[in-house]
């Protein structure tokens, strides 16, 4: 491991009967770093995170923390908590009860009513630490979830879809708070998700995964707008392939005047999405392409119109 690392997989690997849900997966993660697996139900993602946690074990390679071997230790040996999907919270206990009840399992004595209460005010849930699960909306549930792994200070935090059962309006307030949170306590993030919008904005870095492997690691700037493969390419935002070209919606021009280079085609309808919306149009070989312009541009079903892109906006990338 680098001095800088606090988790690293090396080539590990995890099969459920004839099925390789994991395969050589490597990484690193940076202490103190946001870290996000992302790709489609079935990519390997949540199983990589339980092998992390221990509740799964590898058929082979390595995992590593704080410059020790953990793959061979059980899950109550390894310095990371889990907050899974659904939050896992003792409905008969309070707020405070749900945080402390890891400290007593772990037989902690001294301080427990201090690093509670401190933990609380971290998640900004100290004026309902008296309140039970059901009092409280589902991002005050999280929070409480959060609260519950943080007091334990792990070295590493694991995320299992952490948002996926908040609805849409409340999962973009709880996804700044969570972003926050991790800034302030500065503790390391291993989150899993499949929404690339959730990966893009919290992350320091992202692996994106597909059939149980890694396609590419890099920040979300880079994954973006240097995608490794097609995949990547395809699953992180909408895009656009002419003659085997790659072009986001956002990089093409729209303009009812020829233009050298540009390519005709016919809108075929449109998506408004607020201040942008999607023009999708025929190209003359047949192929559908899709733009993102401004949402008065006054384009219309059966127009006809010309497109053209920059060549620095093209992806020339392998299947």
């Amino acid at each position: 491991m680098t001095s800088n690392s606090v988790l690293e997989l090396r080539r590990v690997s995890k099969r459920f009967a004839s099925h390789a849900a994991v395969s050589e997966v490597s990484f690193s993660v940076p202490r103190g770093a946001f870290f996000s697996l992302l790709g489609p139900s079935g990519c390997g993602k949540t199983t990589t995170l339980r092998l992390v946690a221990g509740f799964e074990a590898p058929d082979a390679g390595e995992i590593w923390l704080n410059g020790s071997r953990i793959d061979t230790l059980p899950p109550y040996r390894r310095n990371v908590n889990t907050v899974f999907q659904n939050y896992a919270l003792f409905p008969h206990l309070t707020v405070s009860g749900n945080v402390e009840f890891g400290l007593r399992r772990k037989s902690a004595k001294n301080g427990i009513a201090q690093r509670v209460e401190a933990v609380l005010e971290q998640v900004r849930m100290a004026d309902k630490k008296s309140r039970t699960p059901a009092q409280l909306s589902g991002g005050e549930r999280q929070r409480v979830a959060l609260a519950r792994s943080l007091v334990l200070e792990p070295d590493v935090l694991l995320l299992d879809e952490p948002l996926s059962a908040l609805d849409p309006q409340l999962r973009k307030q709880v996804r700044a708070e969570l972003k926050d949170l991790q800034r302030r306590v500065g503790v390391t993030f291993l989150f899993v998700t499949h929404d690339q919008e959730e990966a893009l904005s919290l992350s320091d870095s992202i692996a994106v995964m597909n059939g149980g492997r890694i396609q590419q690691i890099g920040t979300p700037e880079e994954v973006y707008r240097r995608p490794a493969t097609r995949f990547v390419a395809s699953f992180l935002g909408a895009m656009n392939w002419i003659d085997g070209i790659g072009l986001r919606p956002e990089a093409l021009r729209v303009s009812r005047e020829r233009e050298n280079g540009s390519h005709s085609a016919v809108v075929t309808g449109t998506t408004f999405l607020g201040p942008t919306m999607y023009l999708e149009t025929r190209l003359e070989n047949g192929e559908y392409c899709t733009a993102q312009i401004a949402a008065d541009a006054a384009f219309r079903p059966g127009e006809c119109v010309h497109l053209s892109w920059s060549a620095a906006d093209e992806l020339r990338l392998p299947e």
